[in-house]
């Protein structure tokens, strides 16, 4: 897979949201965007206020902004990009597991059409849509729901927490933020994700009210001790 930039999927996203409501005018517009999906979307409201939806649904969006990586790791980066760009890395050895649904996994891995091998140059473009996605929390006003999985292994929790708090002390109206204390990256695909399933119904069908499964109370309690442990 090559990297097409930035602004070739967010200019995509856009279209899609004309064509729907082209299609659609009179139906509500809801925005679900996982991992990287997630950084697209929040770049695309952040650069384009006008393109109005109903609400975004970010499912462990991609925040692993390289100011919060090692140094290490951002330096080797650099070092692969700028030297073989077009190296294919296949993630071998990498002890990560994205999610508890190991049948769900290992039928990924039997898929031809799943990418196996990423460039390099595809990696460091994810990291500089990881590094305006991080930056841009205050520029959110569009309504929201932000679901992470404490066991998330792929996203770690310092950026996304950290993302989360700016994020809701900067206006916490039509801003909702679900952690599960048991799933992990893919919590739309886990085993329990039809917990989540039902949270995210209704919080489109609800304007306002608690989420069925109380991972919105959790999160709550979850940052306030993020933040206490890390101002301690």
């Amino acid at each position: 897979m090559q990297w097409s930039g930035k602004t070739r999927y967010i200019n995509d996203l856009y279209l899609l949201i004309h064509l729907i409501k082209q299609q659609y005018p009179h139906l509500p517009v809801y925005l679900l965007g996982e991992s990287m999906g997630g950084a697209v979307i929040i770049n695309a409201m952040a650069a384009r206020q006008s393109a109005t939806v109903d609400g975004i649904i970010l499912a462990a969006p991609a925040l692993w902004a390289r100011e919060t990586m090692p140094w290490y790791q951002t330096g080797l980066l650099w070092t692969l990009a700028h030297t073989v760009p077009w190296l294919r890395l296949t993630g071998e050895g990498v002890e990560v597991q994205a999610s508890d649904n190991i049948p769900m996994l290992r039928e990924l891995g039997r898929d031809p059409l799943v990418i196996k091998k990423t460039r390099v140059d595809a990696i460091n473009g994810l990291a500089d849509l990881m590094d305006d996605a991080y930056r841009h929390s205050d520029k959110l006003s569009v309504r929201s729901l932000i679901l992470y999985g404490e066991k998330d292994e792929i996203i770690p929790k310092q950026p996304t927490y950290d993302f989360i708090h700016r994020f809701l002390k900067h206006s916490a109206n039509d801003k909702t933020v679900a952690i599960y204390p048991k799933d992990y990256h893919m919590l739309l695909r886990d085993l329990k994700a039809q917990v989540t399933w039902q949270d995210i119904v209704l919080w489109i069908n609800q304007k306002s009210g608690k989420l069925p499964s109380g991972a919105d109370l959790y999160a709550g309690k979850a940052l306030k001790q993020y933040q206490s442990a890390k101002s301690g």
